[in-house]
């Protein structure tokens, strides 16, 4: 089999439309960053930014980011020696990137928040006051402690329940509720009052968006609502060093996300998409928010230089603009970017509405006017976020030279926000060279480049190219495919052909209503492609297969890559497993990019972990080649000898089949060392499969398994095969 398997890819029409190498998944590490708001924010995997800066960019070149919806993004840009410049038109956003960049340490916020908690309300310090509102009695010691939150059941009036440790005692974990805990609900002053005064922050009776920042301020209780107006007016008339108040302020948006209501309990992690309170929600202690965010804010390794455009940055430093694309424009003339670099969000109306709250909330009424639109708005569908993702790719494409690289990384990937991002780049002016999902990953890397756009093609045109995408990428993995991988390599076929956007200068909204009929026909085709049965009947959740395969395809992507991976692991011991990951990526990129849950199979079922070097992986000893193959001549000895006893006649390699001498059925063995078993049973086996017996490792059992749950093809075909394990057969040959 080829490394890199690229002729044929060629023969198959997925390289048709390419005039470079397939562009291949660049995989980061397993662990997101730490940052504040993170649940608002696309995830990105250390190291994925780097490893397409060294890919697609010059050493030291200007890189664009016209979004930030990661601060992660720049920041990492920035320490691989690039310099950046940062579109920012979030004020929470653009305050984030400014205090990550500086690389703050604990002490610097230990000491703010003790400047804070010192500060006087009425006889008592302002900390006392703050967890005095959280104070419970612990169930088991009887002694005061502060709860962790309070539960609530949405429409009701007073919690149901609370959540706290003792540091007494160790008790822990939910409780029911005690009568004190109720008064502790009646707050000083007039909570309507507070409520007022918060909303007043934000916008007013006159302002046309009065009425979304009053839906925007209920996702707030009462008891939240006047710990955060407390907090935020006592800092306010502090007399503090700029630094520590900025350090005050990043704790206090923190606690302005953990002091709203959309945390759903039970727990998890709530990735909260509208603003809608859960149907049961935590009230988080909001002091405790402010003291256990500092290792959020805490986390980054090292200070990034950053300044304010239109000043330039050193090598290895950030450029912040706050504002929108368009008036980042017309550049310097020694600013030339070498690659545009996004994060592609999933639209929010949650983080928005939060976001213009929490900038009023902070920084007064003024900072919050020019969000006060994205308040407003009730609706964000795909159309619309195509528009919003054109609009600043088309204003920057205006000042970028042809040919510029754009790398779009996708998390959370679904159908819809993959079109709704393509149509947008197709739109502006960039042309997809490739385009990688790694769907159990929910994730998708794109390159662009900057050119001149095509007239389109007529839409019957389109629907043949789409479908063309659809049964070349399934005849490539030789195997069933999620929707998503598919939806994907059908719109980067028709972005690729110069097709996707029908007529040129189109809409990207409108692009996008008219591929949603597109692809509906395309997966309505039942002489195209076949949804199996057993699963969800939901299109976007269902595994696809060619209605009529042809019959000399490739093995099956599974089995592809667990050969390439033992490979790996043989020619490099000790690989690390980043680079074994992005290695595997390589040899199959775009639509073959291995899931990392089936990269993730292979290792457990052949390799482990070094013990003196984590993260490090090589192959079992039991998995050396010399050892398998005299595991194998084994296997095939106790058969024949075990046959022979039995009274068959024993031939064959494989499969070895034992006759017998007089009457009844013949038997079929296929001893093995790997799992790769589609070649036996995607073939005509020589006899009914209950008499065809698969001889495998122990250590192959779960691999096998795992294979099985993602291709249900191969499941039906091996029903009525018997499974016999080396330990099995070793036992029963034992048995002389």
């Amino acid at each position: 089999m080829e490394e890199l398997p690229l002729g044929k890819l060629a023969q198959l029409g997925i390289l048709k439309w390419m005039n470079t190498q397939p562009v291949a998944f660049i995989p980061g590490t397993a662990r997101e960053p730490l940052l504040p708001l993170a649940r608002f924010l696309p995830p990105l995997s250390p190291g994925s930014v780097t490893g397409w800066l060294r890919e697609r960019a010059a050493p030291g070149c200007w890189v664009i980011d016209p979004l930030n919806a990661s601060p992660a993004l720049a920041l990492e840009a920035a320490r691989a020696g690039h310099r950046v410049v940062v579109v920012s038109n979030n004020p929470v956003l653009t305050f984030m990137l400014e205090v990550l960049a500086s690389a703050p340490q604990p002490a610097e916020f230990q000491t703010a928040i003790a400047e804070l908690g010192a500060a006087r309300r009425g006889e008592e310090r302002l900390e006392l006051h703050m967890q005095a509102l959280y104070q419970t009695t612990c169930g088991n010691c009887g002694e005061a402690v502060q709860a962790q939150a309070f539960l609530w059941r949405r429409s009701e009036t007073v919690p149901y329940a609370r959540i706290y440790h003792s540091p007494h005692c160790r008790e822990e974990g939910e409780r029911p509720l005690e009568p004190a805990d109720l008064e502790r609900l009646n707050l000083p002053g007039n909570a309507s009052l507070h409520r007022a005064r918060a909303l007043s922050r934000v916008a007013g009776p006159q302002d046309d968006h009065y009425a979304a920042a009053e839906e925007a301020v209920a996702a707030y209780l009462d008891r939240p609502l006047y710990a955060l107006s407390t907090l935020i007016n006592k800092q306010e008339g502090l007399a503090l060093q700029p630094a520590q108040r900025r350090l005050l302020v990043a704790m206090l948006i923190s606690a302005c996300d953990s002091a709203s209501s959309l945390w759903p309990s039970p727990g998890g992690r709530a990735r909260p998409r509208q603003l809608g309170v859960p149907a049961q929600f935590r009230e988080n202690n909001v002091w405790l928010a402010l003291e256990e965010s500092i290792p959020t804010w805490c986390a980054q390794p090292d200070a990034v230089p950053l300044v304010h455009w239109p000043e330039l940055p050193p090598p290895g430093g950030i450029s912040l603009f706050a504002g929108r694309a368009r008036g980042l424009l017309p550049l310097p003339e020694e600013v030339k970017p070498g690659v545009v670099l996004a994060a592609f969000p999933r639209p929010n109306q949650a983080f928005w509405a939060l976001s213009t709250m929490w900038a009023g909330w902070l920084w007064g009424r003024e900072a919050s006017i020019p969000l006060h639109p994205m308040l407003g708005r009730r609706r964000f569908d795909w159309n619309w976020h195509a528009n919003a993702m054109h609009t600043p790719l088309s204003a920057l494409s205006r000042a970028l030279e042809p040919g510029t690289p754009l790398v779009g990384l996708l998390s959370e990937v679904v159908p819809g926000f993959l079109s709704a991002v393509l149509a947008a780049a197709d739109g502006s002016g960039f042309h997809l060279e490739g385009l990688a999902v790694r769907e159990d990953e929910e994730q998708a890397q794109g390159l662009w480049t900057l050119s001149a756009g095509g007239a389109g093609v007529k839409e019957g045109r389109q629907e043949e190219l789409f479908e063309g995408g659809l049964r070349d990428v399934l005849e490539a993995r030789a195997e069933p495919a999620r929707y998503v991988s598919l939806h994907a390599a059908g719109l980067a076929g028709l972005a690729r052909a110069g097709a996707l956007g029908g007529a040129s200068g189109a809409n990207p909204g409108d692009t996008l209503t008219r591929l949603q009929g597109l692809v509906g026909r395309a997966f309505s085709n039942r002489r195209l492609v076949r949804r199996f049965d057993g699963g969800s009947q939901e299109d976007e959740r269902s595994l696809w297969w060619l209605a009529d395969p042809p019959a000399d395809l490739e093995e099956p992507l599974a089995d592809r890559v667990e050969r390439e991976v033992v490979r790996l692991l043989q020619r490099t011991p000790g690989i690390d497993r980043l680079g074994l990951e992005a290695a595997v990526c390589a040899i199959f990129p775009e639509n073959l990019t291995p899931p990392a849950d089936l990269v993730e199979a292979v290792l457990e079922s052949y390799a482990e972990e070094m013990p003196n070097q984590p993260g490090h992986w090589r192959l079992l000893a039991q998995e050396a080649p010399a050892v398998r193959r005299e595991d194998l001549a084994e296997v095939r000895g106790m058969l024949r000898e075990t046959g022979a006893r039995m009274g068959f006649d024993v031939s064959g390699e494989t499969p070895l089949t034992w006759t017998p001498q007089a009457f009844g059925q013949v038997y079929f063995f296929y001893p093995m060392a790997s799992s790769l078993v589609s070649r036996y049973i995607l073939g005509n086996p020589p006899a009914p499969v209950r008499q065809c017996v698969m001889v495998f490792p122990g250590s192959r059992a779960r691999l096998l398994s795992f294979k099985l749950r993602r291709d249900p093809r191969l499941a039906d075909l091996l029903k009525g095969w018997h499974l016999l394990r080396f330990r099995l057969l070793r036992s029963l040959y034992a048995r002389k």
